[in-house]
């Protein structure tokens, strides 16, 4: 049951839940964790937080309740309850986003046919409820401009990577492809990543030089010239 309190008008009420963009790549797309309802209506994964539950407890729950895991990244996006309706509850809605490396969920089809879920990118997203368009959309923006700031990136690879992936997913990220020279000099000056002197052996090309982000500067990382970077 959602977690009500008394609005001005005495006849309503204020629902509040969570709200969890969840994203991942799959095949070099950015993608969307949505769930199906029982009328075959998608949403975002939600739920009102119980009684005495806090908002990151709350968040922490749906995912775990949803993927069976927990996930090392989540940030709360932005407050959502301006639209006000004639008739029944008005739902005040608290985004968070959340980022999973590729490959470390299932995101096959089987499961999404056995549990409801299914992982969508932009151009496949269907008709979602609520503001929870609005809230993919600001989550991916919140994404694309903290590539300027902060190695949020690095929590949608693996552990060891090569720098083509690297730049491989900010393009995703992006949108847009970027020059490897440019890309590659902006990288070494954020000093945000290092060689972990092991080979990844391409069996279809050219074997590449594995690298691993440097944890110590994941928080608040920027270049050394101080300035954002602009891709």
């Amino acid at each position: 049951m959602a977690t009500t309190q008394k609005s001005a008008t005495p006849d309503k009420q204020i629902a509040v839940n969570v709200v969890v963009v969840l994203l991942t790549v799959v095949d070099g797309e950015l993608k969307v964790l949505c769930v199906r309802g029982d009328r075959n209506n998608w949403s975002l994964p939600n739920s009102a937080p119980g009684g005495a539950e806090k908002l990151q407890s709350a968040v922490e729950r749906v995912i775990r309740e949803q993927l069976g895991t927990s996930v090392d990244f989540i940030e709360q996006l932005y407050t959502f309850g301006n639209n006000i309706p004639r008739s029944g509850d008005r739902v005040i809605e608290v985004s968070y986003f959340g980022l999973i490396p590729a490959g470390s969920v299932d995101t096959s089809a089987k499961t999404s046919v056995e549990k409801g879920l299914a992982w969508f990118n932009e151009s496949e997203l269907p008709a979602l409820g609520g503001d929870h368009a609005t809230i993919v959309q600001v989550a991916r923006e919140r994404l694309r401009g903290k590539l300027a700031y902060t190695a949020v990136g690095f929590e949608l690879l693996g552990e060891e990577f090569t720098l083509t992936q690297l730049q491989r997913l900010y393009e995703t990220i992006l949108g847009k492809p970027l020059d490897k020279r440019n890309f590659r000099r902006k990288i070494d000056n954020m000093g945000i990543v290092e060689a972990t002197g092991r080979i990844w052996k391409n069996p279809r090309g050219r074997h590449a030089e594995l690298w691993r982000f440097k944890p110590e500067v994941f928080e608040q990382i920027r270049p050394r010239s101080g300035d954002p970077l602009q891709f």
